[in-house]
């Protein structure tokens, strides 16, 4: 599903940037090539991030017992 529009950045693109730590939307962005245009997507794209680090998150956990 695309996240921003201006920028043309998925979801899968934001929770792989999440998997390698990266938590702040306007880093994912620039990360990606361009920071964000009209910043509508920011709030989705954080909750995107939040998301997926929790997932791993719980991966890590699950993987050290």
């Amino acid at each position: 599903m695309y996240v921003c529009l201006c920028n043309g950045y998925r979801e899968s693109e934001l929770r792989d940037l999440a998997a390698k730590g990266i938590s702040c939307p306007i880093e994912a962005y620039t990360t990606l090539g361009n920071g964000p245009c009209c910043g509508q997507c920011l709030d989705f794209a954080q909750d995107i991030l939040d998301e997926a680090q929790r997932v791993c998150m719980g991966l890590e956990l699950s993987l050290a017992k």
